[in-house]
């Protein structure tokens, strides 16, 4: 029993951590299904005297330090079940087992009830980051029994991101499933902006900018500051990956041809998904937490995946006769003001959907969630790492019960909504992009700071007319239902 910790699983993202750990003066046990895949691991990195690979689970069990620390990166679902199960066979009372897959967190919690009910410890601990991230330092959510932590953060905190104040990118985050609950969200929020960005682009194109063009203003975004108290406003590693979208030339290894054409002019408009959007939005729906721009994002995924149907309705419908074609350079400096701050704006409006979620969810499952210690993590090696980050983590320490995240940017909305406003009837008079997360995170901003709302009071008369269904007054206590005539 010589070794620290053991990962399971040595595809991309095991493999690349399990160096990660290594470089951190560990000793790492790997093993992988199939042997050869170890044996091949062990070869490619034979420099590496902390690095032990076994055949069997019992051998691997048999070579880790008590209480054992094993670390799953198999494909999630079934396999995990699997690779589970197969470890509580060779484990022994008080054994850690942490999951890192993009699990939905109900799961993850029963996952750690089992594992509990038979002895064991569980974490479910998602990882942000990418291979890239694996292998250099990345977040990590983890959450499921308490006691876990004490006895497994070395390797952990060891292993993740420093953010810019040099504290890790890790955190505990508490019960049951509460570490993949926040992983789903922040991919829940990474979907919403991976789609602002796009749509950014799109927006761009229609304003008849080149691609060249394109890239030269994203990276500019990149030093180009939000008013007097935010340099480098939009920076990020989401805006970063944008710019080298547009600007990517196609190549034969991307199937192609090394014709110094743009991959982008040659790539299929349809958008996979792994599940964790749609789990998000699903239970933010459940618990009555309104958020549209996460929303709308999965529908964007959903609709570009009916390619066929567009088409055909195309021949049908066009679009053509919507608006005039634009020009080339088509806008001035003043549309591409407004475009900086409708993004900036549109992405706050998305983080501040994401983090409500949160806190109804952790009131929701009793998580025991520190919101402001979990924003904190996201502030390097994750894919939402970014600028905001810094301002949003510190609002949230000065006000843990902030009643939401726009508040803390009050007086950028409050400067910057007429120009959001004036894009978005840009957008819709004179070009033909579909811009749904910015178009909704704007209806977001306006409602979330209304007063009152003139629709809801219609709809909440019109259910009482055809239901009776009730109402509440302004100027009393109580439900009301009115004498309504007979209409049908």
């Amino acid at each position: 029993m010589t070794c620290d910790v053991g990962i399971v699983g040595l595809a991309v993202m095991g493999s690349n951590l399990a160096l990660n750990i290594a470089d951190k003066g560990f000793e790492v046990a790997v093993f992988n299904r199939t042997w050869s895949k170890t044996q091949d691991f062990l070869a490619k990195n034979s420099g590496y005297k902390n690095l032990k690979g076994f055949e069997t689970m019992e051998e691997f069990s048999a070579a880790l330090k008590k209480p054992r620390r094993a670390l799953i990166l198999v494909m999630a679902g079934k396999p995990t079940d699997d690779t589970i199960q197969k470890l509580t066979e060779v484990f022994e009372k008080n054994d850690i087992i942490v999951d890192t897959g993009n699990a939905h967190f109900r799961d993850q919690g029963r996952r750690a009830e089992d594992l509990e009910a038979k002895g064991l410890r569980f974490l479910g601990m998602g990882i942000s980051g990418g291979e890239e991230g694996a292998r250099k330092g990345p977040a990590f959510f983890p959450g499921g029994t308490l006691s876990v932590w004490e006895d497994i953060k070395d390797v952990v905190e060891a292993a993740s991101a420093k953010a810019i104040d040099g504290r890790p990118c890790v955190v505990m985050n508490g019960k049951g499933g509460a570490g993949s609950c926040v992983k789903m969200y922040h991919n829940a929020g990474e979907y919403a902006i991976l789609q602002i960005w796009g749509e950014v682009c799109a927006i761009m194109k229609a304003w008849g900018l080149s691609a060249t063009r394109q890239a030269e203003i994203l990276t500019s975004w990149k030093t180009k500051s939000g008013g007097k108290d935010h340099p480098n406003f939009l920076s990020s590693y989401m805006l970063d990956i944008t710019a080298e979208c547009i600007k990517m030339k196609d190549s034969v290894r991307a199937g192609g041809a090394d014709d110094d054409s743009f991959l982008l002019d040659k790539t299929m408009d349809k958008i996979g998904s792994k599940g964790t959007g749609l789990w998000s939005v699903q239970e933010a729906l459940g618990v009555g937490c309104p958020v549209p721009s996460l929303a709308e994002a999965v529908l964007a995924r959903q609709m570009s995946m009916t390619r066929d149907e567009r088409l055909a309705n195309s021949k049908k419908i066009g679009s053509a006769s919507f608006c005039p074609a634009a020009r080339a350079e088509s806008c001035t400096d003043e549309d591409l003001e407004d475009l900086f701050w409708g993004t900036g704006l549109s992405i706050i409006a998305s983080y501040a959907q994401m983090f409500q979620c949160l806190r109804a969810l952790d009131k929701e499952h009793d998580f025991g969630l520190n919101l402001p210690a979990t924003i904190a993590t996201f502030r390097a090696g994750c894919i939402l790492q970014g600028y905001l980050l810094q301002p949003m983590t510190k609002a949230f320490e000065a006000d843990a019960d902030l009643s939401s995240l726009l508040v803390a940017f009050a007086p950028e909305i409050q400067a910057n909504m007429g120009r959001y406003k004036r894009l978005i009837g840009n957008i819709c008079q004179n070009t033909n992009v579909s811009a749904p997360v910015l178009l909704t995170s704007l209806n977001y901003i306006q409602t979330m700071v209304a007063t009152s709302i003139p629709s809801a009071q219609v709809t909440a008369l019109q259910r009482d007319v055809f239901g009776r269904h009730g109402f509440h007054r302004l100027d009393k206590e109580g439900a009301f239902s009115a004498d309504w005539p007979e209409l049908q």
